[in-house]
């Protein structure tokens, strides 16, 4: 069962082993893959964790229901994308802490960060969701980004708590009951991610991977 709910997701975790990883995070490849396996776990955990709470002892009998399994997965990607825009912005803020990077560096990591990550993420999915139409918003987003004020507790984390319970698949009378508490287990599961990435990320490696692959380029 629950390698079917795990199928439903983008590129969920095969292994939640990663989550113990505490290796620095010094370049590109491992910066964008942090972002993206954190995104798809808090989108999985979050979504159906609310999915199973609200429907109670119906939820195995629903969650294989041919007509309601294509909605999930369609409110699975729109969550996960919400949720990478959101960790992205973060974690190049978080990088980019103490002059780690430029302005210019952390508009065009932060651009290459989610674009890399939804086109992984979403790999093999038959999802809703416009990735040239996100990359141009999310584009949008970082240009209007302060760095700074983003590597603060939960500011970067907006969009995803108010998604959670917009692109839920319940009715709204349940959303409009729910909202705060839904939010607020999305907000939860963030705090353990962010305090993992404030450990690991080396933002002065970082930006010297970026401005090496840079320069060959």
């Amino acid at each position: 069962m629950l390698d079917q709910l795990m199928s439903l997701l983008p590129k969920p975790l095969q292994a939640l082993a990663i989550r113990f990883d505490k290796s620095p995070i010094t370049t590109m490849d491992a910066f964008v893959e942090f972002v993206q396996t954190r995104s798809s776990y808090v989108a999985q955990t979050s979504l159906y964790g609310y999915l199973k709470t609200r429907m109670g002892t119906s939820y195995r009998e629903v969650m294989v229901d041919d007509t309601f399994v294509p909605v999930v997965r369609q409110s699975a990607a729109r969550l996960f994308v919400s949720c990478l825009g959101d960790m992205t912005v973060f974690a190049v803020a978080t990088a980019g802490r103490e002059g780690a990077l430029t302005r210019s560096e952390s508009d065009e990591i932060a651009r290459t960060c989610f674009s890399r990550g939804m086109a992984n993420g979403l790999e093999g999915i038959e999802s809703a969701v416009d990735q040239d139409e996100r990359t141009a918003a999310f584009a949008e987003r970082a240009a209007a980004t302060d760095w700074q004020v983003m590597a603060e507790g939960e500011n970067a984390f907006a969009g995803s708590a108010r998604d959670l319970v917009a692109f839920a698949p319940v009715i709204n009378q349940f959303k409009e009951l729910d909202g705060e508490i839904v939010s607020n287990s999305i907000r939860f599961r963030w705090r353990d991610v962010r305090e993992q990435l404030r450990k690991r990320v080396d933002g002065q490696a970082l930006g010297e991977d970026w401005r090496r692959h840079a320069d060959s380029g």
